[in-house]
């Protein structure tokens, strides 16, 4: 008896699905995972016949994420698949950008269709920082942003709240405190800062904020101490969401990526998460890198989410987790590691 004919359930309901507009992106940061990534269904838009495929099969989900390993602004009917989107889903609806490709029509788009959540990646306090982690667009993102702020304020909108994202490193903490203090002034409803989950070179450990994982010296408690103080400076005026925590030890499941989230690439693969859909070779917790583990568990463009869910390997993947904290296909991955606690 195979393992779906002892329950043809499966044993998680699903709750969220990152859905990928687009596997696409317009900068090349240094210690971006696409510098390394692997696996089917790279630099391609979500077509959007695919796209209403999924729909109704997502529409009572809790949260549809846009986010994937692209930009979902660079999906050439991004203003088309948000309308179609909200005809038929009603709960949370987010996604994360870098902002270069924004502009009134979207901004139009994004306010029309009631997105909830927007996280802008930005990791500067200005331009001379933006420049040399990310490239040449500063005053872009700051006109377009504070654009989208504005209209939503004309409106008197709540919605979407908008956060920017810093993505930490050893080099850049003195810029934490300005950084907080520029999304004040732009109008942010909030800041994020995010840990690097893992690099690609021993050299680039010199970079890392925490002593988890690869057992790096390095204090932790200093660095949440100095992100205390900035959410306590700016409390009542800006969120501060703290980064995660890097364990020495694995702890139970995933901290990155919940059991009852899939991950739908813009080719229609589904997988269990980010990671084991689009594979990257960076340095694993022996600082030696090896080839990674692809775990796709189907395609959309030709079973349902349903089936997928309840497929032999799906569902083996649902029973590791719940029963033992990982899957093999996981291997030792920082994931496993990290919690935002």
């Amino acid at each position: 008896m195979s393992f779906s004919q002892k329950n043809s359930q499966a044993l998680t309901k699903l709750r969220a699905v990152n859905l990928e507009l687009s596997s696409y992106c317009n900068l090349s940061c240094r210690f971006c995972l696409r510098n390394a990534w692997e696996g089917a269904g790279k630099n391609q838009n979500m077509q959007m016949e695919l796209l209403r495929k999924i729909l109704p099969q997502i529409s009572k989900l809790k949260t549809i994420d846009l986010t994937g390993w692209g930009e979902p602004l660079m999906h050439p009917e991004f203003a088309r698949a948000l309308r179609l989107i909200r005809s038929q889903f009603s709960q949370t609806l987010s996604f994360t950008s870098n902002g270069i490709l924004l502009d009134q029509e979207k901004i139009n788009s994004i306010i029309e269709n009631q997105v909830d959540v927007i996280c802008f990646s930005i990791d500067a306090s200005c331009k001379a920082v933006y420049e040399k982690r990310r490239g040449r667009f500063w005053d872009k993102i700051e006109k377009e942003i504070k654009s989208l702020l504005k209209r939503r304020n004309q409106l008197g909108l709540k919605k979407p709240k908008i956060y920017a994202s810093y993505l930490l490193q050893k080099s850049y903490l003195f810029d934490l405190k300005p950084f907080a203090q520029k999304m004040l002034e732009w109008g942010m409803d909030g800041i994020l800062f995010q840990q690097m989950g893992g690099v690609f070179s021993p050299k680039d450990l010199d970079e890392i904020t925490y002593s988890g994982y690869y057992d790096i010296d390095f204090s932790d408690d200093a660095l949440f101490q100095l992100i205390n103080d900035i959410a306590l400076e700016f409390k009542g005026e800006l969120e501060v969401i703290f980064p995660e925590k890097v364990h020495k030890e694995r702890q139970w499941g995933c901290g990155v990526f919940p059991i009852d989230q899939i991950f739908i690439k813009a080719n229609g693969e589904a997988s269990p998460c980010c990671a084991l859909g689009y594979p990257v070779r960076f340095l694993k917790k022996d600082k030696k890198t090896k080839k990674p583990t692809t775990l796709i568990l189907g395609n959309l463009n030709d079973e349902s989410l349903d089936e997928i869910w309840q497929k032999d390997i799906a569902r083996k993947f649902q029973q590791d987790m719940l029963k033992k904290g990982f899957s093999p296909a996981c291997d030792d991955c920082i994931g496993l590691y990290m919690r935002r606690e």
